[in-house]
């Protein structure tokens, strides 16, 4: 080869070598930014897990206290907020660019598969609002972390979670964090037998909500298969609008409608705090309903779960704050070791995009 062939094949092989580091780069930032959308998604349901769950049981609690006294008018307020989610819902999504169709399962099939999870709904709410009745707002936020352990265990058996020891720590440090208060000598005023049913409904109401979860994932994974947030708000609202229906028939069917008048001129700060109470009480829930939800899409429903166990240690101290609830020093470190837990759990999601980060540039690399 002459020298002049030579000095080309060189030139040709360094503005391929070129291309193909540009093309890498490009993918390399692709993937980046990729990534950071879906962390700010699920910061932004994170926000509005932790945010609504907060906000609903505390004002859950002030129902209760200052008069209210129906169940079903309680349950009712957690999923009456699904209307404010009708602009998302008709808001038309972007279309699909994908090379593969997707294939949209039939309106008999979702709508089975919302009025099964929206049952699973009815009862888990029905559980946490007699949790929420018997027992104070700290010690139930608490127990409710007993959840976690539960959507451990159903997340393996039904969704194929890898559970990694980091991850095992996490599960046994929060549900630590959550039993810890049974041995907290706090009746209250309803007596040992409320606190236990109290305590009862609410570890049953955890439970429920594992599978729950799980559930959803599941259905995500291969019922609905759209792969936009479209879907969540979808689920959220026919989900909410089921249990409402559910909830308005348990409630003139127990003919509690009966004594709502009295219980709305009863209540002790007036009319307009019991109406603006439910109000705020429903979008709050509404909000936790979305970023939960949200979550399993975008992550898993032991993420998801995580994230609500967060919520439960941050809740008692805005019940200490505002509701002059009493903050132990049984529940500092229940709420300590929950706080351990969740930053074991976020450990570990680090460690899986550094090697999903890593795994990418090593495919790179060898495909030069």
């Amino acid at each position: 080869m002459d020298e002049g062939a030579h000095e080309k094949l060189l030139h040709l092989t360094f503005e391929e070598a070129e291309r193909t580091e540009s093309s890498e780069n490009a993918k390399n930032s692709s993937f980046e930014s990729s990534k950071f959308i879906v962390w700010l998604q699920i910061f932004i349901f994170t926000f509005f897990t932790v945010g609504g769950q907060a906000a609903g049981t505390l004002l859950g609690r002030v129902y209760y206290e200052q008069g209210g006294k129906s169940r079903w008018i309680a349950t009712l307020a957690q999923t009456a907020g699904f209307p404010i989610l009708l602009p998302f819902i008709f808001y038309p999504s972007a279309k699909n660019h994908s090379q593969q169709p997707v294939i949209s399962a039939s309106i008999f099939v979702r709508a089975s598969v919302y009025i099964f999870l929206g049952i699973f709904q009815v009862a888990n709410s029905m559980l946490f609002t007699i949790g929420v009745q018997y027992l104070p707002v700290s010690t139930y936020s608490l127990i409710s972390g007993s959840q976690l352990a539960f959507t451990a265990l159903t997340s393996f058996l039904l969704n194929r979670q890898k559970i990694t020891p980091i991850i095992l720590n996490s599960i046994v440090l929060l549900s630590f964090s959550s039993s810890a208060v049974i041995f907290q000598n706090e009746t209250g005023d309803s007596g040992e037998i409320s606190l236990l049913i109290g305590f009862t409904a609410t570890t049953f109401g955890s439970l429920g909500y594992a599978l729950q979860f799980s559930l959803t994932e599941l259905a995500f994974q291969k019922v609905f298969k759209s792969g936009t947030l479209k879907e969540v708000m979808k689920m959220s609202f026919f989900i909410g609008l089921f249990v409402t229906i559910t909830s308005l028939t348990g409630l003139f069917a127990s003919g509690n409608w009966n004594d709502l008048e009295k219980e709305i001129g009863e209540y002790r700060t007036g009319k307009l705090s019991y109406v603006i109470n439910l109000v705020c009480t429903a979008i709050s829930w509404q909000l936790y309903a979305i970023g939960s939800v949200g979550l399993v899409y975008k992550a898993s429903a032991l993420f998801s779960n995580v994230i609500i166990n967060l919520g439960s240690s941050v809740v008692p101290i805005f019940a200490m704050l505002f509701l002059k609830d009493e903050m132990s020093g049984l529940k500092v470190f229940s709420l300590l070791l929950g706080l351990w837990g969740y930053a074991s759990y976020i450990y570990q999601h680090y460690l899986d995009d550094l090697e999903a980060k890593t795994s990418e540039v090593k495919s790179s690399d060898d495909n030069l």
